[in-house]
């Protein structure tokens, strides 16, 4: 009785769902949405230097699938619509999350121990029509294929509208799900959505980008993702001895296509990169967890005397000014502020600090009080955090920056927003808005005759947000 009794619990240790596998957390068993097959899975749409014309996508299978296509039409009323589409074969990039390589060496990651290789593949559809919706699916082994998803190319010129948020990082699946997925339903027509950094927490985790593409489900196989790169998204590489420097997640450039600016270095490919959207709008992507800052600002100063876009955007991690405590980054700002400055950037997006902050440079060099109506304003800048992890504001709020010239208008704690920026014309107009769809803050700005110039826009629905007035925050070490 007693062998009988020893051999039932023997079997059951070794059959319990409870078991832990390959790329486990906190002891449980591997999802099945994270395992690779020979289906497609972790589809993303991203846009190509020309988005008028060109799209990318990329998606994950299992190392079975080496070679692979996906197929591009029209999208139309017909029932068929399938029946014109063309076909294109797709690149394919090998990955093994448990022993990536990297510049010829082969390099330990134990979070991702026991997880099997994966293939990525992606296709740029070229040559199509502006502001055309297309259809398009993806496959993985022969016979299987995606759904199929509708994007459209952008406009020449008319209203563009995007998401903005900050920090997902943590708790993605089980709490940032519900503000990414709040924000889709209020935009459902959003032209792109920018992650303005620290998409996950641990950069070449599996199981985080896992729950990241989980997370977002169906929404960035229609709605383009512009990823900003953050500290969180670098990182040491598992067991490598000699290893000093943080390196690029090693699911980045295999996970998401996007443009390479050639006479930048190579470590900044496809992470430091500019997308002229439309007439009006230009949008400039850098990565401040990137050391070479310099290098970045050179680019930037460069990209922007260049640019003749109505509205030019900056989108970058560490904040210009900083609004989480003890988070200043001087030393970014002493390089890339004069470069904003100098072109008078409208308005730059930013992570990292865990804390919502907006504020303003009035127009130099008179400095001009913007809070009025009718104030004229230089640079817009915006501190913003989507995930469940959350900073106590600067006690001094942006005093330390008055050398600056820089006025903070909104700030909130213990609460993920998301942004909707519309641009139309000579209009640009931003809200902040919480998960139940609360308007937070908001302005317009306009400019006329050279000159640019803020309204405060709708009254905000709510009180100002602080820890002292909302609920109780145990951190997010308990989530899962």
């Amino acid at each position: 009785m007693r062998f009988v009794l020893f051999l039932s619990l023997l079997i059951f240790a070794f059959t319990s769902p409870a078991q832990a596998h390959p790329g486990d957390q906190h002891g449980e068993a591997m999802p099945p949405w994270q395992k690779a097959s020979s289906w497609p899975d972790r589809i993303v749409v991203t846009l190509a230097d020309q988005p008028q014309n060109r799209f990318s996508v990329t998606w994950r299978t299992d190392a079975t699938v080496s070679e692979t296509i996906a197929q591009i039409a029209v999208a139309t009323e017909d029932a068929r619509f399938d029946l014109a589409a063309e076909t294109m074969s797709a690149r394919t990039e090998p990955l093994n999350p448990a022993l990536p390589e990297l510049q010829g060496t082969v390099y330990q990651e134990p979070m991702n121990a026991g997880i099997e290789a994966a293939h990525f593949h992606s296709v740029t559809f070229t040559d199509l029509e502006p502001d055309t919706v297309y259809a398009y699916r993806v496959r993985g082994a022969r016979g299987a294929w995606s759904e199929w998803f509708q994007t459209r190319t952008a406009a020449e010129t008319g209203p563009v509208k995007f998401i903005y948020v900050g920090d997902a990082q943590n708790g993605v699946m089980s709490h940032w799900s519900r503000l990414i997925r709040a924000s889709y339903a209020a935009v459902p027509d959003a032209d792109f959505i920018l992650h303005a950094g620290d998409l996950v927490n641990r950069a070449s985790r599996d199981f985080e980008w896992a729950e990241w593409f989980k997370a977002v489900s169906h929404i960035h196989g229609m709605i383009p993702a512009l990823p900003v790169a953050g500290n969180h998204e670098y990182a040491r590489l598992g067991l490598s001895p000699n290893q000093t420097d943080r390196i690029l997640s090693i699911f980045w450039r295999p996970q998401f296509t996007l443009p390479i600016e050639g006479e930048l270095p190579a470590d900044l490919h496809e992470v430091v990169y500019d997308m002229r959207y439309s007439q009006d709008l230009h949008i400039f992507i850098l990565s401040t967890q990137n050391s070479d800052i310099q290098t970045q600002a050179d680019w930037l100063n460069k990209q922007l005397a260049a640019s003749d876009a109505t509205w030019k955007v900056v989108s970058m991690h560490h904040p210009i000014f900083s609004s989480g405590r003890g988070r200043d980054s001087a030393d970014r700002r002493a390089v890339l502020l004069p470069v904003l400055e100098r072109h008078a950037v409208d308005l730059v997006l930013q992570g990292h600090d865990h804390t919502y902050a907006r504020g303003a440079i009035g127009q130099t060099p008179e400095r001009l009080g913007w809070r009025d109506a009718g104030g004229q304003v230089q640079t817009m800048f915006v501190n913003s955090v989507s995930g469940p992890k959350q900073y106590e504001f600067q006690e001094t709020g942006w005093d330390m920056y008055e050398k600056d010239g820089v006025e903070l208008a909104r700030r909130a704690e213990n609460t993920p927003f998301y942004q909707i920026i519309t641009v139309d014309g000579d209009t640009l107009h931003y809200e902040a808005r919480t998960v139940l769809d609360q308007l937070y803050d908001d302005f317009e700005m306009r400019k006329s005759g050279g000159v640019k110039q803020i309204t405060r826009g709708a009254t905000s629905t709510m009180e100002e947000r602080s820890y002292q007035n909302t609920g109780d925050y145990p951190g997010v070490n308990d989530l899962k």
